[in-house]
C-alpha cells in the first residue's frame, strides 16, 4: 500500500454538481478531462452519471476510449477538435465529437453511414476566443451541410468564453452578442440541436448563458473559477495526503536536502515525508509552502525533491513515523486550498490539480 495517495471525496463531487444544477435551473455536463482534473475520471466520471448529468465531457479520443474501457456508458463529449482518421474510433466508441473541420466532417459522415448508426456532432463556434471553432457564419454552413447529410446527427453546437471570471464581463457579452445570432436561427429549426455556452465561471455569473447545459469544470471539483464570492458554498474533492516515513533530530547549523537551501538556525525535529514534485507538489514550494501535521501547519525546509520532502516538526508534540501529513485539504482545523498551493507556486489551481501524478493511488471515501 502507498504511503502517499489522493483521497477522492465522492459524494462532495456529487454534491457540488447538484448545486450547480439547483444554481443554474440547468442541466450539467460533468467535465472530466485531464483525469477530471487530477481526480481520476472513472472514478468520478461514474458519480456525475448518478447524478442527473446529461454525459460528461472529455478532451481527446483516447480519454473518451479509455472512459469506455472504464465501464461508462453514459454519452461522452470530446470538448477538443479531433482528426480525420479518429472517425472510425469516434463511431465505434460512441463518442461525440466537436467539429470545426470539413474533412473530419466527411470522415465521421462516411464512419457513420459504414456503421449504419449517424454519428452525433458538436459544431464550435469561435465568438472571439480564438481557439478553436469556426466565425459565426460559417458554423451555420457547416451545420445545414450536416443536417443535410447522411452518417451525422447535429447534436449541439457550442461556444467558449475567453474570459468568463472576468468581473466587468465586457470579453463574455462581446461574444454573447456573436453567438446570439446563431442561436437565434437555430431555434426555428427543428429539431433544434442543444446549445451551450457557459462553463463554471459562466453559469455562476452570467445566466443568460446557461442555454440547454453548462459545462461544469473547476467548480464542481470544489475550487472556485475567480476570486470572487460564490453564490452557493462548494466542498473540495481532493486531498493529498502521506504517512511520515521518518522523524529525526538534528542539531543547529545542518544543511537541509538538495543544495542545503535550508539550514536549521536550532536543534530542530524534521519529519520526511514520500511526496515530491514527482507526485505533482510543486518544485516552487521548497523553503516556502507547508503540510499539516497533528492539525497544524508545519513549513517544508529545503527543495521539493522528486520523491521526498522534509517538513519541520519542531514546535509539535512529539511526531512520530506512521502518523499522518496532509498537503492538500484539510486536518482538523487547518486546511490548505487548492488556491493557496496556486499562489505560493505562482500558477493556476487548475494546474495544481491536474498535475497530481497517476502513480499516486486514488482512495474513494
Amino acid at each position: 500500500m502507498s504511503n502517499a495517495w489522493i483521497e477522492i471525496d465522492r459524494g462532495a463531487y456529487q454534491r457540488n454538481l447538484t448545486a450547480l444544477a439547483r444554481w443554474t435551473a440547468c442541466p450539467v455536463l460533468a467535465v472530466v478531462k485531464a483525469n477530471a482534473y487530477g481526480h481520476g475520471a472513472p472514478i468520478l466520471a461514474a458519480a456525475a452519471l448518478e447524478t442527473e448529468c446529461p454525459g460528461v465531457a472529455v478532451a481527446r479520443v483516447d480519454e473518451g476510449v479509455a472512459l469506455r474501457a472504464a465501464g461508462i456508458a453514459g454519452r461522452i463529449v470530446i470538448l477538443g477538435l479531433s482528426l480525420p482518421d479518429e472517425a472510425e474510433t469516434i463511431c465505434d466508441q460512441r463518442l461525440e465529437p466537436v467539429v470545426a473541420d470539413p474533412a473530419l466532417v466527411a470522415a465521421l459522415a462516411r464512419a457513420g453511414e459504414r456503421a449504419g448508426s449517424p454519428v452525433p456532432v458538436h459544431v464550435k463556434v469561435d465568438t472571439g476566443m480564438t481557439r478553436a471553432g469556426l466565425d459565426p457564419t460559417a458554423a451555420l454552413t457547416l451545420c445545414r451541410e450536416i443536417r443535410a447529410g447522411a452518417g451525422l446527427r447535429l447534436a449541439g453546437v457550442l461556444t467558449h468564453f475567453a474570459a468568463a471570471e472576468a468581473e466587468d464581463g465586457t470579453t463574455m457579452r462581446a461574444q454573447w452578442r456573436r453567438f446570439e445570432g446563431v442561436r437565434v436561427e437555430l431555434a426555428q429549426w427543428t429539431p433544434r440541436p442543444l446549445l451551450h455556452a457557459a462553463n463554471s465561471a459562466a453559469a455562476l455569473w452570467f445566466p443568460p448563458a446557461c442555454l440547454d447545459w453548462v459545462r461544469g469544470g473547476l467548480l464542481t471539483y470544489g475550487v472556485a473559477p475567480a476570486d470572487r464570492p460564490l453564490p452557493f458554498s462548494v466542498e473540495p474533492v481532493a486531498a493529498v495526503k502521506a504517512h511520515l516515513v521518518q522523524v529525526r533530530d538534528v542539531p543547529a547549523g545542518r544543511a537541509v536536502s538538495y543544495g542545503g537551501a535550508w539550514t536549521t538556525p536550532r536543534r530542530s525535529r524534521l519529519a520526511l515525508a514520500p511526496l515530491g514534485y514527482g507526485d505533482g507538489l510543486p518544485w516552487n514550494l521548497s523553503n516556502r509552502g507547508w503540510g499539516l501535521v497533528k492539525g497544524c501547519r508545519v513549513p517544508i525546509r529545503g527543495r521539493v525533491c522528486m520523491d521526498q520532502v522534509v517538513l519541520d516538526v519542531t514546535d509539535l508534540p512529539p511526531v512520530h513515523p506512521g502518523e499522518e501529513a496532509v498537503f492538500l485539504g484539510r486536518q482538523g482545523d487547518a486546511a490548505i486550498t487548492a488556491a493557496e498551493l496556486a499562489t505560493l507556486a505562482e500558477t493556476i489551481p487548475y494546474e495544481i490539480l491536474t498535475r497530481l501524478a497517476e502513480r499516486l493511488p486514488r482512495r474513494v471515501v
